[in-house]
Formats: structure tokens, sequence, C-alpha cells
């Protein structure tokens, strides 16, 4: 083989080499990580978005926090009563869904997955988020539980029918805000 060939072939490798770890580098992130096969096997619905893991730096209220590199996430189709809304009293629950949020989230890392949507008009992220290791939807666990009521606000309406269901299921079993105790 001449030096030409060697040349040509050496180059030939680089490029196939550059062409694997580029195509390595641009995937999700879902197809190496088993708990976010986990995921997506039960909420195919999120394969084609974009998923990000990372840690929770603190929680603002039950639905909202921070990560660990400083944006601000709203959780997507969730609204927990208010407790930090600037001249307002705190709402009928919100320390509850505060306090709940605070002591699932704080500290964890969690894998966020995007909707249509990607930010609101504050600039926060808006994502559905999974705890490493608990395979069940936190916005679902909100609802489910009674801390939230369902929000919806399109684009973002790819769970709007299970969260219904999920609030209607809270409601008739009197959970959390849907307690007699009011």
């Amino acid at each position: 083989m001449g030096s030409m060939g060697r040349k040509q072939m050496i180059a030939g490798l680089l490029i196939l080499a550059i062409v694997l770890l580029l195509a390595a580098c641009s995937k999700s992130g879902a197809d190496g990580d088993a708990f976010a096969k986990e995921i997506l096997k039960q909420y195919p619905a999120l394969k084609d978005h974009k998923m990000t893991v990372i840690e929770v730096k603190r929680v603002v209220d039950g639905d909202t926090f921070e990560t660990k590199s400083g944006e601000k996430v709203r959780l997507i189709g969730v609204n927990t009563p208010e407790t930090v809304k600037p001249n307002s009293p705190v709402e009928h629950y919100g320390k509850e869904a505060s306090q709940f949020t605070k002591s699932k989230l704080t500290g964890k890392t969690v894998y966020l997955f995007a909707d249509a949507g990607d930010k609101d008009k504050f600039g926060r992220l808006l994502r559905y988020v999974f705890i490493q290791g608990e395979p069940a939807m936190f916005n679902e666990t909100l609802i489910r539980e009674g801390y939230a009521n369902t929000m919806t606000i399109p684009p973002n309406v790819m769970f709007q029918d299970s969260f219904v269901k999920l609030e209607r299921e809270a409601r008739s079993k009197k959970k959390g805000l849907w307690a007699d105790n009011k």
C-alpha cells in the first residue's frame, strides 16, 4: 500500500471514529440508561422527547424546584396550593404540598422529560419528573395523593386525560386537598 493509500485509509478511519462518536453523543441518553428505559416502557409517549438527568438543589413550593445547575423547573399539568405568592396568604393545603415535594425531591437525582413546550413565561423549564429509582411520574403522584389538582396549559397536554382521571379518583377518595376537614 502506497503512502497515499495509507493516508486515505487513516483519514477514513478518523472520519468514521468521529461520526460514531457524534452519533453516540447525540442520543437522548435513554438508550444506555436502564432506569430511563423503565420509564419509557411505562410512558412510551415520552420516547422522542428531550430528557435530562439532574440533581434537585431546593424545592420552591409543591410544583416548582431548582436544579443544582440553577434552573427552575415547573411540573407540567399540576398545580399545588400557593405558599410563596407575594402579598397572598398561604392557600389551604399549600404547606403540606410543599413539604411533601421537599421530602421527595430535595437532593434527589431526577429525570426530566419535556412535552411540546420547553419553558413558561417566567423562564422555568416545564417538565414531567421522575425520581431516580421510582418509576411512577412525580406529577401523577402529586395528583393521586391529593397534593395537587390538574392544570392543563397547551401545548403541554400529553398526559392531560390520565391526570384528570387521577384527580377524580383523589376527589372520590377524599385525599389531601379533597378531604372533608377544609
